[in-house]
């Protein structure tokens, strides 16, 4: 068997195998690592502080894309603008989002549909109760902090004079008569106009900072929970890749078993009606062809000389007994 094995056609048949084989595993990495990378992981790049420009422009649509990037913003806090989210939780406890309107410096010409500057809600910090509520910096400030998608509008609750049951840029700006951005910003740190923000080496916000109002406790929001599973029917194809490439190898083990049995019993392997020998010079069977009356080697075997049909012929040879080695 291993010298079938290691016969030219045998080792041909193998080369391709194994080329195929391994270009069934490239397959079977390329869906596994499609599966890993479908999986929503932390990004380090939302967490550098970057102008709000960068990121959306106004009139767009926040989406998965740009939402959780810090992003800062100067501009100045309308008095008076400020209203209270209640049902937020900080460590436990309930209380309210305090939420303040920003006029973004310079962007009076930003939105051609806005005709005036664009505004920015800004969630500054949480209280324990809506009587704590501080009063928003009179100057300019800079404010960075993360970029969040909108909550849904929820108009159907009795509630006091300046609290809104959930966070949303479409009802907030109707109540403040003011163009505003489609998301709105989780405030993580306030200094006054052209100070810097504390900032990393990487460009993330510092650990100390925080918001000019010592009342407000930090929202500190990260970006949105991960999902580190992996995509399943990527996983699925990626071992099916496998089971292929295992399978290409099997077709050429199972081409030398059965060229092996074929030798040790060629009757059941060659459908031909009479008697086979072998030929032990040639390493051939033949059989003896009743209609033409002549010996024929089998094609796929080895043969002293070829005749014109692609058989080979044993002349002037005498018919030996079944079975028998010739001489």
């Amino acid at each position: 068997m291993l010298k079938i094995a290691l016969s030219p056609r045998s080792l041909a048949f193998l080369t391709v195998s194994l080329i195929i084989a391994a270009l069934f595993v490239i397959l079977s990495m390329w869906q596994l690592s499609s599966s890993d990378q479908a999986a929503t992981v932390a990004d380090p790049d939302k967490d550098r502080v970057k102008p709000l420009s960068e990121v959306i422009q106004p009139g767009e649509v926040a989406t998965a894309t740009t939402a959780d990037h810090t992003v800062e913003i100067t501009g100045r806090y309308v008095p008076d603008s400020t209203v209270v989210i209640p049902g937020r939780l900080y460590d436990g406890a309930e209380g309210y989002w305090v939420v303040s309107e920003l006029v973004i410096r310079d962007s009076e010409e930003s939105w051609d549909a806005a005709n005036g500057p664009m505004s920015m809600a800004v969630a500054r910090g949480w209280v324990e109760s809506a009587d704590q509520v501080p009063a928003a910096p009179s100057d300019a400030v800079t404010v960075a902090g993360r970029f969040l998608p909108p909550e849904a509008p929820l108009g159907d609750r009795e509630l006091p004079e300046k609290e809104l049951a959930s966070l949303s840029p479409a009802q907030l700006t109707n109540v403040w008569n003011a163009p505003l951005y489609s998301g709105y910003v989780a405030a993580a740190a306030e200094v006054p106009a052209g100070e810097e923000l504390p900032v990393t080496e990487q460009g993330a916000l510092a650990e100390n900072a925080s918001v000019m109002s010592a009342e407000l406790r930090d929202l500190d929001i990260d970006q949105q929970p991960t999902d580190t599973s992996l995509n399943m029917l990527n996983l699925f194809y990626a071992l099916e890749w496998i089971v292929f490439a295992g399978f290409a190898v099997f077709l050429w083990w199972r081409f030398v078993r059965d060229e092996y049995l074929r030798r040790q019993d060629p009757q059941k392997y060659f459908y031909l009606e009479g008697d086979y020998f072998w030929d032990e010079d040639a390493q051939s069977f033949y059989y003896w062809d009743e209609r033409d009356q002549c010996y024929y080697y089998f094609d796929d075997q080895p043969a002293a000389t070829s005749s014109s049909n692609g058989a080979s012929t044993r002349e002037n040879r005498t018919h030996p007994e079944h079975g028998a080695t010739h001489e």
